[in-house]
């Protein structure tokens, strides 16, 4: 089963706050929603922490848009 959803990336760049939102596709009994983010990217890190020192991003965090909180 392959599950499609939108992820949203919050941080900053520069000093430059940011807000990306990225649709992810994976497979969730072979990896976990923070591993297809970074396969999404390409990386080999081990974490989303990781993946935010390589890209650059500072205070980074990812989480779901606000509209999922409704439908729980």
């Amino acid at each position: 089963m392959i599950i499609k959803e939108t992820i949203i990336i919050e941080g900053a760049v520069d000093g430059m706050k940011f807000s990306k939102p990225v649709l992810l596709s994976y497979n969730p009994d072979l990896e976990t929603p923070e591993q297809a983010l970074i396969d999404f990217y390409g990386s080999q890190a081990r974490s989303f922490e990781e993946l935010s020192i390589q890209r650059g991003w500072t205070d980074a965090y990812w989480t779901y848009p606000a509209y999922y909180e409704l439908a729980i």
